[in-house]
This record gives structure tokens, sequence and C-alpha cells, in this order.
């Protein structure tokens, strides 16, 4: 089915639990939303996304805001039950699906995201009806069942996404000293930016390190105090003539 546009349309179906727990225990990453949806809207006529997920009392309960930006179908799946776990969320976000399938002009696309192998037969059913199913799922915790049952699945985030994540907390930090007048050494910043973000200093001290090898930062000798420390030093033009940072995100 196309609309005017002659894009196929979708319908959309988030397990934002797997998402932004996935993002943040493994990535130490927050979810790309607004990017994430720009980039369907571009491919396909979305008639739904709803977000699923159990957002009471923790962190996730600030992503609220967020996701009510880009729909109002935002699905609280707490349970009052002792004992009822993550499969709870699971069960109803397969009944929305089931349920979007059975309508007279469903949609042609499905797009799932999610990781986890309960939902293999929903996609199974899905394409015995013609459907394409689309799987989005969090790199390193996306179930290989679903992976090929589906039309087409992708692991997020992509090597770029999670690269420019870390660019930007690097950049970030050493605006930020820039504006204090203060000096950035090698180590200090990949101490500094890895307890802010919570990001490893492994990644910091690479992501680093590539911004280096491209010429972006340089580490430059000054006197100080009869010292010579090296410092970091930016090309502010450059990064941002690059797409790699905006001053005013």
């Amino acid at each position: 089915m196309f609309n005017k546009s002659g894009k196929h349309s979708a319908a959309v179906f988030v397990d934002y639990e797997h998402w932004y727990y996935g993002y943040n225990n493994i990535f130490s990453m927050k979810p790309n939303v607004e990017e994430w949806y720009e980039e369907l809207t571009e491919e396909y006529s979305v008639k739904n996304i709803v977000f699923f997920g159990d957002f009471h009392g923790n962190s996730i309960e600030k992503e609220l805001p967020r996701l009510e930006k880009i729909t109002k179908n935002v699905v609280h799946t707490a349970s009052t039950k002792d004992g009822v776990d993550k499969d709870f969320t699971d069960f109803i976000i397969l009944d929305a699906i089931y349920r979007e399938a059975a309508k007279k002009n469903s949609p042609d696309v499905f797009i799932i995201f999610t990781g986890d192998a309960h939902f293999n037969l929903a996609i199974k059913y899905l394409r015995e009806l013609k459907k394409k199913v689309i799987i989005y799922g969090v790199k390193h915790s996306l179930s290989n069942k679903l992976k090929s049952s589906a039309n087409s699945y992708v692991e997020m985030p992509r090597s770029k996404q999670e690269q420019q994540y870390y660019y930007d907390a690097i950049l970030n930090s050493l605006y930020i000293v820039k504006k204090r007048r203060k000096m950035a050494t090698y180590g200090k910043t990949i101490e500094s930016v890895s307890a802010h973000s919570g990001v490893s200093k492994e990644r910091i001290q690479a992501a680093l390190n590539d911004l280096m090898n491209n010429k972006y930062l340089n580490l430059e000798e000054i006197k100080y105090h009869g010292k010579k420390p090296k410092i970091l030093t930016v090309d502010w033009e450059r990064v941002e003539q690059d797409g790699l940072w905006e001053k005013n995100k």
C-alpha cells in the first residue's frame, strides 16, 4: 500500500526497555530516538508508532518527554503483580502487533525494535500475511532467530553513530575547558570524559586518538611555570565544517 508520496505504509513497535537499557549497559549511550524516527519517516509513511516499557520510578522515566514529542502512543507496561518480569512487556507488544495485522487496511511494513526471541513466531505470521518485517535491535543483544526470520534487520547503534557519540562527549568537554580558559591534557581529558559520560576510558581513548590521527585535535607543547606540558588543542572551524560537532547543539 502506497500513499501519495509513493512510500510504503508502516507500523512501528518499539520495546523501549530493550533499546534504553541495551544502549546504557553495553555502550553507555542514550537512544538517538529523534534521529531514528526521522530516518524512518524519510523512507516510510508511518501510520502508527508505539513505544512500550515500564517507565515507572527508574532513569528511563526521564525519557518520556522525548518519546511523547514523537507520539502520544506510549504504553506503560508496569504490572502490580508480584513476580511479573520483562516478559509482561513482550506480551503486550505482541498483542498490539497481532491486532494491527488483523486490521482491514493494515500496513505493508512492520518495523519492530526488539531483541527478544519471543517475537519469532509473530514475525513468521506477519510474513505469511505477505508483510515486510524489519527488525531493529541493540547490537550484541539481538536474537539470531529474529535476524533469520525477518526480511531484514538493523543492529543499533551503527558504528558511525557510536563513534559520533564519543566524539561529542570529548569535544563538548574540550569546549567547556576552552570557555573556562583552562588547559586540557591528554590523560586528564580521558579521565574527565569517561567519568562524566560513563563510557570506559578505553573507548574514550580510542575516539580521542582517532580525532588526533585525523588532525582535528593536536598536542602542543607550551611553557607553564617553568614546565613544558603538552595540551590538547582543537581545530574548531574544521570540526564544525566536517559536521563532527555543533557549537549550539
